[in-house]
């Protein structure tokens, strides 16, 4: 091959690019200028007839099996392709570094075609290969946490295409990045044909373009299957050199659930004040039923044989007691009136409902029950129940103006942990489940989310009070239960109630004593109370038994009294909010002087209202207003003979 050693040599020296000749055994014939450099300053006589791989790679054998097996060397590609070859190459330098040359390699042919040796160009590219290692480590990096982020995360450009997203975005609309990559970003999350205004306000990325600045925003998204999606977006630009936006990188959080729950807070907060009005309505009704039914008893009680008079009494009295009622009514929905519960089945309750609900639907509505064939028993007020599932009948009759089929059904309910989280309410437990289904009219969605709020109503004027649903609320948490509500226009709904089931050693039987007679006695007792016209009542029931009387305005006022009659007095009688100082205030400062004093408190508030305000703990007698005459003596009675 001596005729390649020719003045072509010199013109090689000048190339920057290192240039090997091998020949067919794999030996150095030629090496420029170049090449000796890049390998620490090595003399021609150090290559010339040397095996390449004895210098780059301090192997005895070639490439193929070479200590760098991963690199494959161009020589065979070359001399048994017969074709030219460009490789990677990374080479172990003679100083024991270690380059990377970018090769090719071109076969060399006699006259007669045939090929006798190869020329290798080699490009030192160990820095470049250095510079794009570390930017695809770096971007390896950034894509980590672009994927990390559990927040949705977006790149859009100025038209709204989607430039990047990351995996929380895509499980987030449901899509594979694959068909969101290039889509408009309106497209994907809102499935509408451009830039989105929620409630007339730009969306967070349209703003920033605009403006150039970071832009915040809570809009409405929807899902691949329509479903509303609540989003809190920010917005952030990406700007050149000329401070031009080029792109905004948008983080979309899904606030769904925290939407749920926030309506779920100012639904407990509506219904706690309403609940709080309704205490304090109830404290000054109470009140006045109490003078009412009191006297009116002691009225009666003074008739003779004039019939007229005591029927018309009667009706006082009857009038009473269904205020009495509408005031637990109101406490109910409220959830602040204290329910009085037996072991009940359920299935008896509604089978007890069965004519009476015949009778509210009418002939144009066919009724059936489907009652489970096992024993459900739970601890409820039977009467509430009751309450609860003829204002669903009477909902369900008045959707079905047409007619139609109303079914109420009955079965067991298990609710583990993941039944809980897939409904997001309950507790677990077995429960029994009465379901009140109609094939009336429906609802729709929003109409579902106010069902139970008071004083809603979609009936006409004069049909409803919108107090129905609310007070089935109510009387259901009490119960400790779950009610809610599966419906669609023009396909009828569905009201699911669940009451917490009780075994046999909780369900306990209630026993019916018989009436005591009514006993008076001589003690002397002092009452306080700020309503004059129940004090006087109080005081008048007390004394007719035989009783002797103090009375106070206030609790300051009983506390002086009490001092003043320390020796006489064996019972105190105290309404629990009173000016000055209330019940408990002014009983313990009496306790100081007189540890073993006997107390009975009263008080038209409900009892959670009392408990609250840390007025009343477990120990303390307490009576509910308005109490009847005879109850009211009997628990005296028992407050004295402790």
């Amino acid at each position: 091959m001596e005729h390649l050693a020719d003045n072509t040599e010199a013109v090689m020296d000048f190339i920057a690019d290192g240039i090997l000749i091998i020949d067919r055994d794999h030996c150095i014939v030629f090496a420029n200028k170049a090449m000796l450099d890049i390998c620490g300053g090595l003399r021609t006589a150090d290559f010339i007839g040397k095996k390449c791989h004895e210098i780059f790679h301090r192997c005895p054998t070639p490439c193929p099996q070479a200590c760098l097996a991963e690199i494959v060397c161009p020589y065979d590609e070359v001399f048994r392709g017969e074709k030219t070859a460009t490789t990677i190459h990374r080479h172990r330098m003679p100083d024991n570094t270690e380059r990377t040359f970018s090769i090719t390699a071109s076969p060399i042919r006699d006259k007669t075609g045939n090929v006798t040796g190869m020329v290798e160009v080699l490009r030192d590219i160990t820095e470049q290969t250095k510079t794009e290692d570390a930017l695809q480590k770096s971007e390896t990096f950034m894509k980590n946490i672009f994927e990390s982020v559990d927040e949705a995360f977006i790149v859009i450009d100025p038209d709204f295409r989607i430039i990047a997203a990351n995996r929380a975005y895509c499980k987030q609309v449901k899509s594979p990045s694959c068909d969101i990559i290039g889509r408009y970003c309106y497209e994907v999350s809102h499935h509408e044909d451009k830039p989105c205004f929620d409630n007339g306000e730009e969306c967070a990325p349209l703003r920033t373009f605009r403006t150039g600045e970071p832009s915040f925003a809570i809009h409405t998204h929807y899902d691949s299957e329509g479903k509303p999606v609540y989003i809190e977006a920010r917005s952030h630009p990406i700007k050149d050199d000329a401070g031009a936006v080029t792109a905004v990188i948008e983080t979309l959080n899904n606030i769904t659930e925290m939407k749920k729950m926030e309506e779920q807070l100012r639904h407990a907060q509506k219904m706690e004040a309403i609940g709080i009005l309704a205490g304090g309505i109830a404290h000054d009704f109470n009140n006045i039923l109490n003078v009412i039914i009191g006297f009116g008893t002691l009225a009666l009680d003074r008739q003779d044989d004039d019939t007229i008079s005591k029927e018309q009494i009667n009706e006082v009295l009857a009038a009473a007691d269904r205020a009495v009622n509408l005031t637990k009514r109101l406490l109910v929905f409220s959830r602040k009136q204290v329910v009085e519960v037996t072991p009940v089945n359920v299935n008896e309750i509604i089978r007890g409902i069965e004519k009476m609900v015949g009778r509210i639907i009418g002939e144009d509505i066919v009724f059936t029950m489907e009652l489970a064939d096992v024993e459900m028993t739970v601890m409820a007020d039977a009467g509430q129940i009751e309450q609860v599932l003829m204002n669903l009948v009477a909902n369900a009759h008045h959707a079905m103006q047409k007619g139609g089929r109303l079914t109420i059904s009955t079965e067991i309910k298990e609710m583990d942990e993941t039944s809980v989280r897939a409904q997001g309410y309950g507790k677990t437990g077995t429960y029994a489940q009465i379901s009140v289904t109609d094939t009336g009219s429906g609802m729709d969605s929003g109409t579902q989310q106010k069902i139970f709020e008071p004083f809603f109503t979609t009936k006409g004027i004069g049909e409803g009070t919108g107090l129905g649903l609310a007070i089935a609320y109510g009387i259901v948490k009490q119960h400790d239960g779950y009610i809610k509500v599966y419906s669609q226009e023009g396909e009828g709904t569905t009201f699911k109630i669940l009451l917490p089931v009780v075994g046999d050693k909780e369900a306990k039987r209630a026993v019916n004593g018989v009436a005591a007679p009514i006993q008076g006695g001589t003690e002397t007792i002092l009452i306080a109370e700020d309503d004059a016209a129940l004090r006087k009542l109080t005081q008048l029931v007390l004394e007719s038994f035989g009783y002797t009387v103090i009375t106070a305005e206030d609790g300051a006022e009983a506390i002086a009294t009490y001092m003043e009659n320390k020796d006489k007095i064996q019972l105190l009688v105290f309404d629990m909010l009173m000016p000055k100082k209330n019940g408990r205030e002014a009983y313990e400062e009496i306790r100081k002087i007189s540890p073993d004093i006997r107390a009975l408190f009263i008080s038209g508030y409900a009892a959670d209202i009392i408990t609250r305000k840390e007025l009343l703990d477990g120990s303390m007698d307490f009576i509910r207003k308005p109490v009847s005459t005879k109850d009211f003596l009997m628990r005296v009675r028992e407050a004295l003979d402790k």
